[in-house]
């Protein structure tokens, strides 16, 4: 983790727009922190490292370049995925249990709703697109959802600047970059441990199966 916050803090917002479009361009973007990285970025540029503008753009570009593309490889080809027992077609047996029954008739839950969702956003995408949802529908429903994305981990970094600023005029900057490392280290993970919970199911699940 604090290797990937250090390549956003080298290369700055194209290295943000490539996370944010591996996060959902396929379910291996479920090893992708997009979002934490859209705050530490956020928290870069509240201390003038980089252009907020810039940083919002990155993000929203790159999640949106990411949400097509996975859309369109549900489209072609995602039958033959979801037939299979590998993680690709456990991740998406999970989708469906969870937000993919409602891709029919209820898009907004499907799709702007499951954008905000930590691993959900990681699949719906592809699960859009094997399930046909139609093209315009998708967008329409998934500019929203992401718009709230970027918004929604932005305020955070933002936040996270004001403390930043705040704590600074009583401990050294040192102290707060091992703060800082440490919470992110953290975060990724309880990421890392929803992620084999999710696995340990869908593994459960194939099992019973058999």
């Amino acid at each position: 983790m604090p290797d990937i916050l250090s390549l956003v803090a080298d290369h700055g917002p194209w290295m943000l727009a490539l996370l944010a479009f591996l996060e959902t361009v396929f379910v291996t973007g479920v090893f992708v922190p997009s979002g934490l990285a859209t705050t530490f970025a956020t928290l870069l540029a509240s201390q003038g490292a980089m252009s907020l503008s810039a940083v919002a753009v990155a993000a929203a570009a790159g999640g949106f370049a990411g949400d097509v593309t996975g859309y369109w490889i549900g489209r072609r080809g995602g039958e033959a995925m979801r037939a299979g027992d590998g993680m690709v077609a456990r991740a998406l047996a999970r989708y469906d249990a969870t937000t993919g029954r409602y891709l029919s008739g209820h898009p907004f839950f499907s799709v702007t709703l499951a954008r905000l969702v930590a691993f959900v956003r990681t699949v719906m995408p592809l699960a859009s697109g094997i399930a046909r949802v139609p093209f315009v529908v998708f967008v329409v429903f998934e500019l929203p959802g992401l718009l709230g994305w970027v918004a929604l981990y932005m305020a955070i970094g933002l936040v996270a600047g004001e403390s930043w600023q705040a704590a600074g005029s009583v401990v050294g900057g040192g102290w707060l970059a091992l703060f800082t490392v440490a919470g992110a280290v953290l975060l990724w993970r309880a990421r890392r441990r929803r992620l084999d919970a999710a696995r340990a199911g869908g593994t459960r699940t194939a099992e019973a199966e058999e």
